[in-house]
């Protein structure tokens, strides 16, 4: 005997398919196996800005979008070091002129990072709640 649903092979007195839950010569999700109810907590957004506030990424990290979190991480740590390395360079190459111009670009630079992170992060943490309230799923 074989699932309606999946097509997995079945015992003859099986009554569920072992494979999707199914109920034996039955179709459809409607009649499958009785499912476990579980709770997923939702993300503060008050949480996830303010991890954003102190350090860029870290607000990524707590709802849960790893890979941008570790990203946003070293794109800040990366812009402080280079800005101190071409703040330093203009000063030795371009004078005081240049260690000011380079300082403002990378201080430009790095709030416009900051910003954006803190905005995305909150975004991230409405969006992630709306998914768990609509499908019940954690979006990523």
């Amino acid at each position: 005997m074989y699932c309606n649903n999946c097509g997995n092979r079945m015992e003859e007195l099986q009554e569920y398919c072992d494979k999707c839950g199914n109920r034996a010569g039955m179709k459809g999700a409607a009649t499958a196996a009785p499912s476990q109810m579980m709770y997923i907590r939702e993300k503060s957004t008050g949480i996830a800005t303010l991890l954003a506030l102190l350090w860029s990424g870290l607000g990524h990290l707590y709802v849960g979008r790893v890979g941008r979190g570790i990203g946003l991480m070293f794109a800040h740590l990366g812009l402080i070091i280079g800005g101190v390395f071409f703040v330093l360079v203009g000063g030795l190459f371009g004078g005081l002129g240049g260690a000011v111009g380079g300082g403002i670009l990378v201080i430009v630079l790095l709030f416009a990072v900051w910003v954006w992170n803190i905005y995305d992060a909150h975004r991230l943490a409405n969006d992630y709640n709306d998914s768990l309230r609509s499908s019940g799923r954690r979006p990523w």
